[in-house]
């Protein structure tokens, strides 16, 4: 795994810049990114472009052995151009235009944001593409990030509308699809579907999340358009978008695709706990894979692009960084089989709204702590290359699924997230190298393979189960999964659906293992005499009574308290399982009882 930095020259004199890239190099960095943020330093005013600036950096950082990541800075559009074009800007869920003056402001329909991203990315590629020097190109920053997925512009609502009549052909399909005679919603014409802003209750949670696929699919094909751009100059340049760990409101799987490699900025400090950090790299590996990639693709390729060096500024409670913690930081990620690592930044901001947030230097040029553990990082990873054996087990995400529980959460902490981060550290603490991979891979390279909250039925997942089954695979479906068609309308058929004469059960229950009234003792989890919590979510199943000459199915797990005691929760028929309790407890313990255990 190589090491880098984030460098903001355009930020500081360049009298200190020599200085700067001079010790880079000798903490034993070997990339640099630059440009992401720069647009109004790169064009002051229109058609003036002035990059002798970029030049002597990119010079600078060449002469000292190093390489470059370049940032085409549509993230941060100047406010010159904003003003000229206020159509760019991004109108929230109020219907209020968002004023300049921080990031991320733009709407990803606009025609005029489309025009002018493409412009300052041609001006760059013809420079810059093919430089001996650039090593990869960054394609914008974090998009989606700060709620900027979606917008609610005029120009998006007809957008909309235009998408949803190529998805549906027209407003009857849409009605029959949405299940719209709920609640008296049955559209008369496709004018009549609005954009879901703000209303009495919930929406249609078929609408929201066709918004959200709508809005994501839109931010994918502006991305695809300056990748375009870059790739036109010079057919092999490296391209990635960075998308920060914790944001689902972009398919980060349909972005990574697009560049082969995944990219994430990893502040853990602003996710859950250790656990989601070390699936959010095996995420942004599996994200990049493409459809009916199997075990031999190892996983995926991605890059940790920004890397939290101390204390953050934007958690609320930005807690230190205790010693040695960056160093592991940076080690676990060369396990994960991260190809690169970017620390986020190298010097503290003077100005600006991120002006706590930790760097390599501080303020006034010192050495911060994470500059010893990045330099014996570097050195270690050159003695020693940490290598990533093969996996033996892999956990099935989808985005898809993810806004779907967003919409329609019905408990609080059920997120799709949160179910996949239980199974896959279940699966890691079991003993397995696990891979998260797409819902269209192949499943049948892996000894074990975990679908946490598959929520979607479509005849392909089903395919694709099957299929892993046959091949002697062995499959642990989780709760909240093959519930619910594509256009979130509930199946008519016992669930989990499609594999439930294979499983010989069906759930009955799903939802809280609270009791009532509230504060009363939840329903834990027994599995063969070891008490664990249930998690957020608990499955209750009924078992089905086999047909002549095939056995029933083997209770592996029972509710202990609550309103359900003594209802199976984990239900085993062959190779396949039942996993209707949600903790990393519930699942590790299921794993050991059914052999899962390395």
């Amino acid at each position: 795994m190589r090491l880098g930095v984030c460098w903001y020259p355009e930020q500081w004199p360049e009298t200190d810049w020599a200085d700067d890239v001079a010790r880079m190099a000798e903490l034993g960095l070997e990339l640099v990114r630059v440009g992401e943020f720069a647009w109004s330093r790169m064009e002051p005013r229109r058609g003036a472009w002035d990059l002798g600036w970029l030049d002597r950096a990119i010079a600078l950082v060449a002469d000292a052995g190093m390489r470059v990541v370049l940032g085409i800075p549509t993230a941060t559009p100047p406010v010159w151009l904003l003003r000229e074009r206020p159509d760019i800007r991004l109108v929230g869920p109020d219907g209020r235009v968002r004023p300049y003056g921080s990031r991320r402001h733009t709407c990803p329909t606009s025609p005029a944001y489309r025009e002018e991203s493409a412009r300052v990315a041609e001006v760059l590629a013809d420079r810059y593409a093919g430089h001996p020097a650039v090593e990869a190109w960054q394609i914008d920053n974090e998009p989606g990030n700060h709620d900027s997925a979606r917008c609610w512009c005029d120009g998006c609502q007809d957008a909309f509308r235009g998408w949803l009549a190529d998805r549906h052909g027209d407003v009857e399909d849409i009605n029959a699809a949405w299940g719209t005679a709920f609640w008296s919603m049955t559209y008369p014409d496709l004018d009549a579907v609005e954009l879901p802003a703000p209303t009495m209750t919930a929406h249609n949670p078929s609408l929201e999340v066709a918004h959200r696929r709508f809005a994501s699919a839109q931010v994918v094909d502006g991305l695809a358009a300056l990748r375009d751009v870059v790739l036109a100059v010079d057919p092999m340049a490296v391209t990635f978008t960075n998308l920060y760990m914790g944001d689902l409101d972009i398919d980060a799987q349909a972005v990574h695709r697009l560049h082969g490699l995944g990219a994430i900025d990893s502040y853990p400090h602003g996710v859950a706990g250790p656990e989601e950090v070390a699936f959010g790299l095996d995420l942004a590996r599996g994200a990049a894979l493409p459809p009916d990639a199997g075990a031999a693709h190892r996983g995926g390729r991605a890059w940790v692009v920004e890397q939290q060096p101390g204390a953050i500024n934007w958690t609320g409670d930005n807690p230190a960084v205790a010693p040695g913690q960056v160093g592991d930081w940076i080690a676990q990620a060369a396990r994960h089989g991260i190809e690169a690592l970017l620390v986020f930044r190298w010097r503290m901001a003077r100005a600006g709204q991120e002006q706590h947030h930790a760097a390599l230097l501080t303020h006034d040029r010192r050495d911060t702590p994470a500059c010893a553990e990045v330099r014996a990082a570097a050195q270690a990873l050159a003695a020693d290359p940490p290598g990533r054996p093969p996996a033996t087990a892999a956990v099935v995400v989808d985005y898809g699924d993810a806004w779907i529980l967003d919409v329609v959460p019905q408990v609080t902490g059920a997120d799709h997230r949160r179910l996949a981060v239980a199974a896959h550290a279940a699966l890691r603490a079991a003993g397995h190298v696990v891979d998260v991979v797409p819902a269209d891979a192949d499943l049948t390279g892996y000894a074990v393979v975990a679908l946490p909250a598959l929520h979607q039925v479509t005849a392909d997942r089903l395919r694709r189960v099957e299929a892993a089954l046959d091949a002697g695979v062995l499959v642990l479906v989780g709760a909240r999964s093959l519930v619910r068609d594509p256009e979130v309308v509930w199946v008519d058929v016992p669930t989990p659906a499609g594999l439930t004469d294979r499983l010989g059960a069906h759930v009955v229950h799903a939802g809280s293992p609270g009791g009532w009234p509230r504060g009363g003792p939840p329903s834990a989890v027994a599995v063969r005499g070891e008490v664990v919590p249930a998690g957020p979510w608990i499955e209750a199943l009924a078992l089905d009574d086999p047909a002549p000459g095939r056995t029933g199915p083997e209770v592996v797990g029972v509710a202990v308290g609550g309103p359900l005691d003594g209802a199976p929760v984990a239900v085993r028929r062959g190779g396949l399982v039942h996993v209707g309790a949600t903790s990393v407890e519930a699942w590790t313990a299921v794993l050991r009882h059914v052999g899962a255990a390395r």
